[in-house]
C-alpha cells in the first residue's frame, strides 16, 4: 500500500527530532511548536515503520485528548480508515504496525510496566517535579530498547528538568543533549505583536515563558509567594474592615472565598467547595461576609455569576461585581504577582493554594496576545478569589513617631511658632 501524506516541520522543530542522541532535552519558551513537531514526528516515523511501541507522556489526559483531535486526527483522517485506529477511552493509537500509548503524568503507577522504543515527554517543567516519574515510572521503560526520547517543556523553576538540562550541555555525557529554543524560534508566530506585549510584561515571565529560560523562583508568574505564606486564620476584630473575593464554581471548578484583613493587608479566611447547589452558595458567602463585620465582596461576576451578585444584592449583601475579561484579569493578576513579590500581603499556608500559585502562568496566542491562566487540567479559582480581593486593597500606611526633639530644636520650633508633625509613609509588609 502505497501511503502520502504532506506533513513538514519547520526547521527549528526537525532539528530536533533528527539528532541522533539518546535523550534530547528541549528547553523553550512557549508556542514554539515542540508539541505539534512531536505529533507529526510520530505519525510520519509510524507510516515508515520505524518503531514498534511509542510513549507519550502529557500533563492529564483533557490535554492529551485535545492534541489527538487538533494535531493527529486532522491528518491522520485523510489517510484510509484500516491504516490507524484511536481508542480514545484506553488512550491508545495504531498506525499501521506501530502503537502510541498516550498516558498522564497525574497518575504515575499507571505509566509503569511496558517497554518502549520511542518516547516524548511533553510539559516537562511541571511532569518532572515529580521525581517518582521519572526515575520509577518511566526510565526503566527505556532500558531495554533504547530509544530516542524528546523531553521539553517551558521551565518551572530548578528541577529534575532544569538537572537533565544540564546534563545536555555536559560534553561528558554524549548520550544527553540540550536543545534551547524560544518563542522567536517558531516562524508562524506574530513576532512583533509579542514584542509589543513584552514592554509590560514582567521580566521574570519574559525570561522564563518567552526566553525559555531557567530562573531560581519556582513560579512562572508569581514570585515568593511561599515566603509570605506566614499569615494565621483569626476572627474578625471590633473596627477592622475585611475584604473577600469570590470565584464562583462552573461545571467542573471550586467555589473559593477568601478573606483578606485591611488594617494589615493578612489573609485571615479561605474554603474551597465544589457540586454545591447555587442557593447553598449565596447563602455561605452572606454568612462570611456577615461574620467578617460585613465584609465587601469582590465577586466574579462574568458568565453565572452576574444573577448571583444581583440575588446577593437583593439579599443587602455588600458586593461589588467584576467582570472577567482578558484585559480585567491581566490587570488584577498582574497586582497580585507584584504585590506578592513586593511583600506587601501575607497569605495562609494551605498546600492547595501554594499548586495553585506555583502551576499558574500564561499562554501566547499566535497573535501575541497574553492570557493568563491555570494548565490545562489544573485550577486557578483560588489565585482568581485572591486576586479579586487583593484588586480592592491599598497598601496600608503606618504612623512614624519621629525621635523627641533635642532642647534647641524645641527651642527654635518656639521662636518659629511650629511644633513636630507625624510623618507618614507607606507599610511594604
Amino acid at each position: 500500500m502505497n501511503i502520502s501524506l504532506k506533513m513538514l516541520n519547520f526547521p527549528a522543530q526537525a532539528e530536533i527530532f533528527t539528532s541522533p542522541e539518546r535523550y534530547k532535552i528541549v528547553q523553550k519558551g512557549r508556542r514554539f511548536g515542540l508539541t505539534k513537531g512531536a505529533s507529526n514526528n510520530f505519525i510520519l516515523e509510524a507510516l515508515e515503520r520505524k518503531f514498534k511501541a511509542g510513549l507519550w507522556v502529557d500533563t492529564v489526559n483533557v490535554n492529551i485528548d485535545r492534541y489527538v483531535e487538533r494535531y493527529f486526527l486532522p491528518h491522520l483522517q485523510k489517510l484510509p480508515d484500516q491504516v490507524w485506529h484511536w481508542g480514545k477511552q484506553a488512550k491508545v493509537m495504531k498506525i499501521l504496525d506501530s502503537i502510541i500509548d498516550f498516558r498522564s503524568a497525574d497518575r504515575p503507577e499507571n505509566i509503569e510496566g511496558f517497554g518502549y522504543d520511542k518516547a516524548f515527554l511533553n510539559e516537562a517543567g511541571i511532569i518532572l517535579k515529580n521525581d517518582y516519574l521519572w526515575n520509577n515510572a518511566i526510565r526503566p521503560m527505556l532500558w531495554e530498547f533504547k530509544p530516542k526520547t524528546v523531553i521539553g517543556g517551558t521551565p518551572k523553576g530548578k528541577g529534575l528538568f532544569f538537572e537533565l538540562a544540564q546534563r545536555g550541555k555536559d560534553p561528558k555525557q554524549p548520550m544527553y543533549k540540550l536543545f534551547h529554543k524560544t518563542v522567536f524560534d517558531n516562524p508562524y508566530m506574530d513576532h512583533d505583536s509579542i514584542r509589543e506585549e513584552m514592554r509590560d510584561m514582567p521580566e521574570n515571565i519574559i525570561r522564563q515563558e518567552i526566553m525559555g529560560e531557567f530562573i531560581e523562583d519556582e513560579g512562572a508568574v508569581f514570585r515568593g509567594f511561599r515566603d509570605i505564606a506566614t499569615a494565621l486564620p483569626s476572627k474578625p476584630e471590633t473596627g477592622h474592615l475585611y475584604v473577600m473575593g469570590v470565584d464562583l464554581a462552573k461545571v467542573q471548578d471550586f467555589t473559593v472565598i477568601t478573606v483578606y484583613d485591611r488594617h494589615n493587608n493578612n489573609q485571615v479566611y479561605q474554603d474551597r467547595f465544589n457540586k454545591i447547589d447555587w442557593n447553598y452558595q449565596k447563602k455561605k458567602i452572606k454568612a462570611v461576609s456577615c461574620h467578617y463585620n460585613n465584609a465587601l465582596v469582590m465577586l466574579d461576576a462574568t458568565g453565572l455569576g452576574d444573577p448571583i451578585a444581583d440575588d446577593l444584592l437583593r439579599d443587602n449583601v455588600p458586593v461589588e461585581p467584576f467582570k472577567l475579561t482578558n484585559q480585567s484579569k491581566k490587570e488584577i493578576i498582574e497586582k497580585l504577582a507584584i504585590w506578592m513579590e513586593q511583600g506587601k500581603i501575607k497569605i495562609l499556608r494551605i498546600p492547595e493554594t501554594l499548586a495553585e500559585f506555583e502551576n499558574f502562568t500564561y499562554d501566547i496566542s499566535s497573535s501575541g496576545r497574553i492570557r493568563y491562566n491555570a494548565p490545562a487540567g489544573f485550577h486557578d479559582d483560588i489565585v482568581i478569589a485572591h486576586a479579586l480581593a487583593i484588586h480592592s486593597l491599598n497598601p496600608t500606611i503606618k504612623v512614624v513617631k519621629p525621635e523627641p526633639d533635642s532642647l534647641i530644636r524645641q527651642e527654635y520650633q518656639k521662636l518659629k511658632g511650629g511644633g513636630s508633625s507625624h510623618v507618614f509613609e507607606f507599610n511594604q509588609q
